[in-house]
């Protein structure tokens, strides 16, 4: 071989084993940007599903403050009805107290 062949063939050797490395390199960082976009889609579903289960808890949590609402509601209506009837028996029994105090100034008459 001569000379300047063989400075041929190992300029073409050299520019192969860069060509070679570009290549690696190259797959590398395919690797890397493939593992990157599977951690983003685990992650991104990670977080569906954390948004799917906050979002059962948001109505349980609805469902829960609706029925206590409507409990709250019931209690003021039930107290409501309960001091109607203590006013209405309070007043009976102003009015019985008054009767017996009518019939003790008619016997205390009678008897006088």
């Amino acid at each position: 071989m001569t000379t300047r062949v063989r400075k041929e063939w190992d300029e073409l050797l050299q520019k192969d084993a860069e060509a070679y490395q570009q290549a690696v390199d190259l797959l590398a960082e395919l690797e890397r940007e493939r593992d990157l976009k599977l951690e983003d889609k685990e992650r991104s579903v990670a977080l569906q599903q954390k948004a799917n289960l906050d979002a059962d808890v948001v109505a349980r949590l609805r469902k829960e403050r609706d029925k206590l609402r409507q409990t709250v509601e019931r209690l003021r209506l039930e107290r409501g009805m309960a001091c109607e009837e203590r006013d209405q028996a309070v007043r009976e029994r102003d009015e019985a107290h008054q009767g017996v105090s009518s019939l003790w100034v008619d016997l205390g008459a009678l008897v006088a």
